[in-house]
């Protein structure tokens, strides 16, 4: 398994001086791997349990399946990395809609210490990955950033690569992102997400991605034709606590001081699967916001219930989602499927709020890609309205124990918007 250990070891102790001095191991520090049909690629972080002692990694290799496993070890232990590092061994499965040419690999290592930085590679014992860094949450969080992007779907992925090394680079203290929806053009397509995994590895390598699905995340490549979203939770190991029926699409998570909740969008087209789709989140979601004790609450769901397109009013999902989301006084939803960054004022029952405290805030985020659109307008309840063009946006929340902060930016930096909700326990 390591006859190659003094090579490696030489790579490995540059890319640790490198690491230390840039926050994390760049893509460009790597020793070729032996060549063999099982050299790992789409390596993405998650989390399935508990971030402050958890990690969920995820990579694919080609078929034949020939077993997975990660090596880890904390980041001051380094040097003696790999010979003294822990292993934890991968399950795996064919990759569906991927032609049975694909498998897909995952572990969650569990027992990590909080607040701590680990390197890591993923492989089979013969080709291995390039080292690569996390860091678990801490024990107790007192303030953390996350990043939200807009649809990234198109038919090129250079627009997503680059507002995405762009908000990172930005922000290297951003705990995990997240992408509202439609991070493809057709998610039953393997080739689309094979050019966007390309577009965003040297990012979700580093830091965890708890993304969301889009109608896209249903399109097959037969136009007009609907699946059930089988790739994106195929390739995105997230937590498996939504209701039956919508597992790993449909999720809630905590974070420091705030709950987090993912919804799902797609009632039209994931009817002919789950036809009751909307109910059976409705009465999730009553219990998962009921059981939070958490000061914040983050929910997320791919089409807005207060839209900017005159024939987009989704209906259906305001009246499933809003209601649950104005009792339970959630703080923000952020929304994505239109590709304007749109805020509403604190809304309460369709009707305008004091301020934030009776009311929920709702975002549309804009793009995270190149695909824009022009038939978009402001509507009574938006306080900010947007349409971003020309370049696509991202946006970073930044939570302390009593403010949850908003900035809203372009690719070339410039401010689009800010804000922020203050409130004491």
């Amino acid at each position: 398994m390591f006859g190659n250990r003094r090579l490696t070891r030489g790579w490995l102790i540059a890319a640790l001086i490198i690491t230390l001095l840039a926050g994390i191991v760049p893509a460009t520090v790597c020793a070729a791997p032996p060549a063999t049909s099982a050299s790992p690629q789409h390596v993405v972080l998650t989390w399935e349990g508990d971030p402050r002692t958890t990690q969920t990694i995820a990579w694919q290799t080609s078929a034949p399946d020939t077993g997975g496993r990660v090596q880890y070890a904390e980041v001051t232990l380094a040097r003696a990395f790999p010979e003294t590092a822990a292993t934890a061994e991968a399950r795996a499965e064919l990759l569906p809609a991927a032609g049975g040419s694909m498998v897909v690999h995952w572990a969650t290592l569990t027992g990590l210490k909080p607040g701590t930085h680990y390197l890591y590679r993923v492989g089979d014992g013969f080709g291995w990955s390039e080292p690569r860094s996390f860091t678990t949450a801490a024990d107790r969080i007192t303030g953390f950033k996350f990043l939200v992007f807009g649809d990234t779907q198109s038919d090129r992925y250079d627009l997503w690569r680059e507002v995405l090394r762009q908000a990172f680079a930005a922000n290297r203290d951003a705990a995990f992102l997240t992408v509202v929806g439609d991070l493809v053009e057709a998610g039953q397509d393997y080739d689309q997400w094979d050019a966007w995994f390309d577009a965003a590895r040297e990012v979700i390598a580093v830091i965890p991605v708890m993304p969301l699905t889009g109608n896209h995340e249903t399109y097959t490549p037969l136009w007009g034709e609907r699946s059930m979203p089988t790739l994106f939770t195929a390739q995105f190991r997230l937590p498996a606590n939504g209701p039956d029926g919508l597992k790993g699409q449909v999720y809630s998570f905590d974070y420091g001081n705030v709950h987090f909740v993912m919804l799902d969008s797609q009632a039209r087209e994931e009817a002919r699967f789950v036809p009751d789709m909307l109910e059976r989140q409705k009465a999730w979601l009553e219990k998962d916001l009921a059981a939070s004790d958490k000061l914040w609450k983050v929910v997320f769901f791919h089409k807005p219930p207060y839209h900017s397109k005159t024939a987009r009013s989704n209906d259906d999902v305001r009246t499933a989602f809003v209601p649950i989301i104005d009792r339970y006084r959630a703080d923000i939803v952020f929304n994505g499927h239109e590709h304007v960054y749109a805020r509403t004022f604190p809304l309460r029952e369709g009707a305008v709020a004091t301020g934030p405290a009776e009311g929920t805030v709702y975002v549309t985020t804009g793009r995270g890609g190149a695909k824009a659109h022009g038939d978009m307008h402001a509507n009574d309840w938006h306080a900010v309205y947007y349409n971003p063009r020309n370049e696509p946006n991202y946006l970073v929340a930044t939570v302390t124990d009593s403010r949850l902060s908003v900035a809203v930016f372009t690719l070339g930096g410039d401010l689009i918007d800010s804000w922020q909700i203050e409130k004491g326990r």
